[in-house]
């Protein structure tokens, strides 16, 4: 599983330690976007929203419209999901309220 930061490639096999301190590491430097990712299009994502404090949250499966968004509260929470989807379980699924997200249907529409 590859992990990304801010679109450069961290690890093309990623580790627990290594998505540990990515997610650490955003909203408090350069870093504000953490990519997780099985293939190019079937990943998980978040990137840290400065003004209001929180995160964003997106899963993708495939197409466009297997692409899925959630505001996330907390530093900690992004950081279960990150490392229940690296572990291959689907307890990320169920933590936060998934929106589909309709954006990129309509760009590619």
């Amino acid at each position: 599983m590859f992990l990304r930061s801010d679109f450069d490639f961290v690890s093309h096999n990623a580790t627990r330690d290594e998505v540990i301190d990515l997610i650490d590491s955003l909203g408090q430097g350069e870093n504000s976007i953490a990519l997780l990712g099985r293939e190019v299009q079937v990943y998980i994502q978040t990137n840290y929203l400065a003004d209001i404090d929180q995160f964003g949250l997106d899963y993708r499966a495939g197409s466009a419209s297997q692409h899925y968004e959630a505001t996330v509260p907390s530093k900690e929470l992004v950081m279960s999901a990150f490392l229940s989807y690296l572990a291959g379980d689907n307890q990320w699924r169920t933590m936060v309220e998934w929106k589909r997200d309709t954006h990129y249907e309509a760009i590619q529409g």
